[in-house]
């Protein structure tokens, strides 16, 4: 990964202009490489666009640049590169991804252990926990200094990738850049975990009651199912920002080895979430055997259909996996 990462510094430092951008549905992950990203280009006077036709989730946006992002690119923008991150897939861009003749050259930095290889640098590494150690070691390849935003955004992309460093992508590298984020850069973690949890809406707290009440336990109590839809949000009064995160309580319920939440997915189809703990299930390979991808033990995928025909796919799935 080291020369691919010196092939990507060599393009970024040839650059004048740069599109930033991610997956549809931005994260943690993605938008914390996203904006230290932003950062470290704009200290060294690069004309920087931050672009996604979804906006930054509330949790996000008080991140530096978060509030830079556009949903929509001007007519006659051009770039000479493009660097998409978190995203092992093109289909994930949307169909509303710029032409060639607006991206230019296209890097995609990735570290799902399963895609779909796109763009003209695609470099996509497992043992990575997340996208913002790829951009800490890029900053170090170009002997940019981290500046204090671009720290900032490391620092989320890594700790909401791990689950505050629980989870199993959780590493002695991921561990090492955190402390040098801390020590070294000013990165105060109680005061941006802080920032990462507060502000749940009423909402949120009533939809977690149904959905906790209403989980369906299956295949011999390794598997718990959420299924959420419009009608159950309006009820509580949430949104489908409220969302984030719910999968994790079917996941850690005791004798639980894999969550999974279904849900309409608003760009069409069934969206599917998957979480997993222990060595049981792999969900990166069992969601990209129906189109999707992710990490062993975090995926999803986009199914067709209705969320009956979807939960009947999924659980046939998981069963299969269980052979």
């Amino acid at each position: 990964m080291s020369e691919a990462l010196k092939a990507v510094a060599q393009k970024i430092t040839e650059a004048e202009k740069i599109l930033l951008t991610c997956h549809r549905g931005p994260d943690g992950d993605s938008v914390g490489s996203l904006v230290a990203l932003a950062s470290l280009l704009k200290a060294h006077e690069k004309t920087v666009v931050l672009y996604n036709p979804d906006l930054v989730p509330r949790y996000l946006k008080w991140l530096p640049h978060a509030k830079r992002f556009v949903q929509q690119l001007k007519k006659k923008a051009r770039f000479d590169l493009t660097i998409v991150v978190d995203c092992g897939d093109a289909k994930l861009l949307g169909d509303k991804f710029p032409e060639p003749e607006v991206t230019g050259e296209i890097i995609a930095l990735d570290h799902h252990g399963s895609g779909r290889p796109f763009g003209d640098i695609f470099i996509s590494e497992p043992s990575v926990a997340a996208v913002g150690v790829m951009v800490a070691q890029l900053a170090e390849i170009l002997e940019w200094p981290l500046t204090e935003d671009a720290a900032q955004g490391i620092y989320v992309s890594i700790v909401t990738d791990t689950g505050g460093f629980r989870y199993p992508n959780t590493n002695a590298q991921v561990l090492r850049l955190a402390a040098d984020l801390v020590e070294k850069n000013g990165v105060d973690p109680a005061s941006l975990g802080e920032r990462l949890s507060q502000d749940s809406s009423r909402g949120r707290y009533r939809l977690l009651a149904q959905v906790l009440s209403e989980m369906d336990v299956v295949l011999g109590g390794k598997v718990a199912f959420i299924t959420i839809t419009p009608e159950l949000l309006k009820s509580c009064g949430a949104t489908w920002e409220d969302t984030e995160g719910l999968i994790n309580y079917a996941r850690s319920l005791k004798g639980v080895s894999c969550g999974v939440l279904i849900s309409p997915s608003k760009y069409g189809g069934v969206r599917v979430s998957m979480r997993a703990r222990g060595e049981l299930f792999d969900v990166g390979k069992i969601c990209f055997s129906m189109g999707g991808g992710g990490h062993q033990g975090a995926a999803g995928c986009t199914l067709e259909g209705e969320l009956s025909d979807a939960r009947v796919t999924v659980e046939a799935a998981l069963a299969a996996a269980l052979q």
